[in-house]
C-alpha cells in the first residue's frame, strides 16, 4: 500500500509545480496555452477523483444484497437531486463575448447550485462527524 502514498506525493507536488507556474507565467488571454494546461490538469485530476468515488462504492455495494439497494437509492436519490435542480436553475442570460443558448445557461446555473450544495453537504459533513466522534469518545 506504499504506492498508493507514492502516487499522492506525486500528484501533490506535480500540481504545486503547475499552480506556482501558472500565477508566475500569469496568462492575459484565455488563448494561453498555459491556461490550457492548467485546466487539462485539473480535468484530469476531477476525472481520477470521480472514477474512485464512483468504483469504490460500486465495489463495496456487490458484497450483500443491501448494500446493492442501498446504492441503487443513491442513484435515485442523487438523479431525483440533479432534475430539482435542474429544474429550479434560472439559465439567466450574462454578458459574454459570444452567443449562448438558453439551454447553456440552464446548465451551467444548474451546475453551480450542484457545487454549492455538495459544498455544503460537505461542511455539514464535517461538523457531524466531528460532533459524533465526540460524542462517541465519551
Amino acid at each position: 500500500m506504499k504506492i498508493w502514498k507514492y502516487i499522492e506525493y506525486v500528484l501533490l507536488i506535480l500540481s504545486l509545480i503547475i499552480f506556482v507556474i501558472f500565477f508566475v507565467v500569469n496568462p492575459t488571454t484565455t488563448e494561453s496555452k498555459m491556461l490550457d494546461g492548467y485546466l487539462g490538469w485539473a480535468y484530469l485530476l476531477l476525472g481520477v477523483a470521480v472514477v474512485l468515488a464512483l468504483a469504490f462504492p460500486i465495489l463495496n455495494a456487490f458484497k450483500s444484497k443491501k448494500g446493492i439497494i442501498g446504492l441503487l437509492a443513491l442513484i435515485v436519490g442523487v438523479v431525483v437531486v440533479c432534475g430539482i435542480i435542474y429544474l429550479i436553475a434560472p439559465g439567466s442570460p450574462v454578458e459574454v463575448n459570444k452567443a449562448v443558448d438558453a439551454s447553456t445557461l440552464k446548465f451551467t446555473d444548474a451546475a453551480l447550485y450542484l457545487t454549492y450544495l455538495f459544498i455544503a453537504a460537505s461542511v455539514v459533513a464535517v461538523i457531524w462527524g466531528i460532533i459524533r466522534s465526540a460524542i462517541n469518545s465519551r
